[in-house]
């Protein structure tokens, strides 16, 4: 059964959506100018919305590195807790942000991580990783698992223990980038010590509307449903996938292909209703609980793509970021199988 009612807007949301600006025409030809839309617009709205959430300064301490990468370098941003204790050691949280591969920064979810840093009393290591269309596909993906393997290497300069939580996360393309990473990490014998023990996937990108598996073809309706909108309509999508590069077909930009879920770290997906990536989510959930893969699934109807961030004041959002924080900490306990949900 397809999962169009989800799309109904959510009636505290649909006011507040009616009266935002349109989404951008189109992302092509000039980056440039979508990255400002980006920017100003939703990147924007999401630092305000995050802005009165901040933590006080001393309850964290933040510091951008320069870290080697293949053929240049990024910058990776710590978020550490701060402790009244020089032995207290926290787990350690890689996040990759989001904007479809193509935009987006540090900034993005700077707000958003230093507030999950101070209260769950974890870890974060923010990468900024490099673009698309200017370094294709697999730079970004490449980059940010390097960051990850640094970020494992120098876990203790973080305060970091890796046997008390080791995750990685994001959301939109970065939870795209998460997916994948936790596929690479399964299978590389640099992990065996120290493996993943979590994953965080909000509303993530896990296939190319052209490669959908066969099984989810027939249900795989939200691309058609949300062909407009004012924050992330369809047509966005299919112009990242094209800027991005690489294959449709490749498991590791299409990660609900991979030939095996069999392993994998805990699980926690986060799906908006109103979103074009909606059966995205749904779908590699599916494939996560049927490996056997402890997973949490929450849907959020009637909510369009990152709404949590901007409108944190309304009750879905508030639910939202209540579901995260309980699958955090159901990851940093063990979560033990029987807690699946979904």
């Amino acid at each position: 059964m397809a999962n169009n009612h989800l799309a109904t807007p959510n009636a505290e949301l649909a006011p507040i959506l009616a009266v935002l600006p349109p989404a951008a025409a189109s992302l092509l030809p000039d980056i440039d100018a979508a990255r400002r839309w980006f920017a100003e617009g939703p990147a924007a709205m999401a630092r305000s919305g995050q802005e009165s959430h901040l933590p006080p300064d001393t309850a964290y301490v933040s510091k951008d590195h320069k870290i080697a990468v293949e053929g240049g370098e990024i910058t990776v941003r710590s978020f550490v807790p701060t402790s009244s204790k020089d032995d207290v050691r926290f787990p350690l949280l890689v996040w990759t942000h989001g904007g479809g591969w193509v935009v987006g920064d540090l900034e993005l979810d700077d707000y958003y991580l230093k507030a999950l840093c101070a209260e769950l009393q974890i870890v974060i290591i923010n990468v900024d990783y490099r673009l698309a269309p200017e370094y294709p596909f697999p730079t970004g993906l490449n980059d940010s698992y390097t960051a990850l393997k640094w970020a494992q290497q120098n876990a203790d300069n973080f305060n970091a223990d890796l046997s008390k939580g080791f995750l990685v996360g994001g959301a939109s393309a970065g939870g795209n980038l998460a997916a994948v990473l936790a596929h690479r990490a399964k299978a590389d014998p640099e992990f065996a010590q120290s493996p993943l023990t979590g994953q965080v996937l909000q509303y993530p990108v896990t296939v190319h509307p052209d490669v959908v598996p066969e099984e989810y073809k027939k249900n795989y309706t939200a691309y058609g449903q949300m062909t407009d909108g004012n924050i992330l309509p369809a047509r966005h999508m299919y112009e990242y996938f094209q800027l991005l590069g690489g294959s449709p077909s490749d498991p590791e930009i299409s990660p609900l292909l991979q030939p095996s879920f069999n392993g994998l770290p805990p699980a926690l997906v986060q799906v908006c209703g109103m979103d074009p990536l909606r059966d995205d989510g749904l779908f590699y959930a599916d494939k996560l609980k049927k490996a056997g893969v402890p997973t949490r699934l929450h849907v959020y109807p009637g909510a369009p793509h990152g709404f949590h961030l901007g409108l944190p004041q309304t009750t879905i959002a508030q639910r939202f970021e209540a579901e995260l924080k309980a699958a955090l900490r159901w990851m940093l306990t063990g979560a033990s199988s029987d807690q699946q949900l979904g």
